[in-house]
C-alpha cells in the first residue's frame, strides 16, 4: 500500500529567492509613480485659475471695455456671414461645435481701441488656444466715445468647460454654459 505523501527531501523555495527580488525591484518604479501622482494632485488641488469677467459684466481692456453680448450655437440659428467662407460651409469637426460669439467694444480713453477681432482666442479645460475660424469687424480703429461690435465664429470641443475668450492685453471675458449643446 503505498500513501502519496510530499516528498520532504528537497525544500520547496527554489524560486523563493528570485520572486522576492523581483517584488523588491517592482516597489521602486511602483513607489515613484504613486509619488508623482502625489505631486501632481498636489499641484491640481491648489492651483488657482485665473480671474476672468464674468458672462454680461463688461471688462476694462487696453483703451476702453469689451463685453459679451452673446454666445449662440450656430446649430441652432443657421447664421452664416454675409460673405462665403468655404471653412463654414464645411460641417463642424467630429465631436465639436461651432458658436459665434458676440463682443460690444466701447473706446473709453483719448487713444481710443485698436480693434483686431482675429486677436482673439477661446482657452479653458479641454481646449487649447483656439482662434476664430472668422470674424467682423476686420482691423479697426475705434475713436472715444464709439462703439463696435465684433463678431468671432469658433469651433469648441464639445467636452470643454471653463471657456473663457481671452484678447490682447490680457483680456479674459467668461463665456458661460450657455453655448453646449448635447
Amino acid at each position: 500500500m503505498s500513501t502519496l505523501a510530499p516528498d520532504i527531501s528537497t525544500p520547496d523555495t527554489a524560486g523563493t529567492g528570485t520572486s522576492r527580488r523581483r517584488r523588491k525591484l517592482l516597489l521602486i518604479p511602483f513607489s515613484l509613480l504613486c509619488g508623482l501622482g502625489l505631486v501632481l494632485g498636489y499641484l491640481f488641488l491648489t492651483a488657482k485659475p485665473e480671474a476672468s469677467t464674468p458672462l454680461g459684466a463688461s471688462a476694462a481692456i487696453t483703451g476702453g471695455t469689451a463685453r459679451v453680448n452673446g454666445i449662440i450655437p450656430l446649430e441652432k440659428d443657421g447664421w452664416l456671414p454675409p460673405e462665403r467662407v468655404q471653412v463654414l460651409d464645411e460641417g463642424p469637426s467630429a465631436g465639436t461645435h461651432r458658436v459665434r460669439v458676440l463682443v460690444q467694444f466701447t473706446a473709453l480713453d483719448g487713444e481710443g481701441i485698436s480693434l483686431d477681432a482675429s486677436q482673439f482666442s477661446v482657452t479653458g479645460l479641454g481646449a487649447n488656444s483656439i482662434r476664430p475660424l472668422w470674424t467682423s469687424p476686420g482691423k479697426t480703429q475705434l475713436r472715444q466715445g464709439d462703439s463696435a461690435d465684433a463678431t468671432m465664429v469658433f469651433e469648441l470641443p464639445n467636452k470643454a468647460v471653463a471657456l473663457v475668450l481671452e484678447g490682447p492685453g490680457n483680456a479674459r471675458l467668461s463665456l458661460g454654459l450657455s453655448h453646449h449643446t448635447s
